[in-house]
């Protein structure tokens, strides 16, 4: 029996929610069987969800293996002969062995992809499945996540070295709003760009933890403006701020982040 699951990626942090319906300002994912154990069922997932002009992207679970990502390409390319946008596709991590070849199938999926296929499709995100993963790996989830601590940093790491997004697990615990904020926190900090949701309470949670305060906007603008003088007026690479009770050291780096959060409070 087929068995699609809609996910919802708000724009600009990334919430996965397979509850929710879509929004003028979301990304209409659908999560469809997994081409690596139910290859038939994925397939009739894809001649279904295809004929829809709202996709925006398909989430592949249980990614194993490049040919997982040309098997939802290649349904992609023969329905849509000249598609108007690539479609996105969001990789599952579920497995040790997933998280291993990662680098390897991300960047022949990029060749081939584009060769292939015509651009119909492109990853765009990873996504990690701590259930799934535990379930796999023997490792134990605790309120601690120790245990998925190395696994969550490197699926990371291996996003941001090709230039795509990664979604943090979910919280299991969705009632304990303290717990969840305690763990987007934690995903923000390894470079999420953000995290699934399981339940309809947890989304603004997410979505504040993703998103730069209004103090980290306004730390950015400042730490913009403060470069830019001292590169203009004072030719100097390097320049000291003090803002809110701070001192702080601004060179290019600094100047980086803080172009980073002004994009992601725009959207870009």
């Amino acid at each position: 029996m087929t068995s699609i699951a809609g996910l919802l990626r708000a724009r600009p942090v990334r919430v996965a929610a397979p509850w929710a319906a879509p929004s003028d300002s979301s990304e209409l994912s659908v999560r469809i069987n997994a081409p690596s154990t139910q290859r038939t069922l994925a397939g009739s997932d894809l001649e279904v969800i295809l004929q829809s002009e709202r996709l925006d992207a398909v989430v592949i679970p249980k990614c194993e293996s490049v040919d997982d990502v040309t098997f939802v390409a290649q349904h992609i390319a023969q329905a849509h002969t000249s598609p108007p946008r690539p479609v996105s596709l969001i990789l599952s991590v579920e497995s040790a062995s997933s998280l291993v070849r990662l680098p390897t199938i991300l960047e022949e999926a990029r060749a081939r992809l584009a060769d292939e296929f015509r651009g119909a499709a492109a990853v765009a995100a990873v996504l990690f499945a701590s259930e799934d993963y535990c379930a796999s790996t023997g490792v134990r989830r605790t309120h601690s996540r120790k245990g998925l601590l190395y696994p969550r940093a490197k699926m990371v790491t291996i996003a941001k070295a090709m230039g795509i997004e990664a979604i943090d697990m979910v919280c299991v615990d969705y009632k304990d709003r303290a717990y969840l904020e305690d763990e987007c926190a934690e995903g923000a900090e390894l470079g999420f760009d953000g995290k699934q949701a399981i339940h309809p309470a947890q989304l603004e949670t997410i979505r504040r933890a993703f998103s730069p305060t209004e103090h980290d906007i306004e730390e950015a603008k400042a730490i913009l403006a403060a470069y830019e003088n001292a590169s203009r007026m004072q030719d100097k690479g390097a320049v000291g701020l003090d803002y809110g009770g701070r001192s702080i050291m601004i060179d290019a780096p600094m100047l980086l982040q803080a172009q980073r959060t002004l994009a992601r409070a725009q959207g870009v």
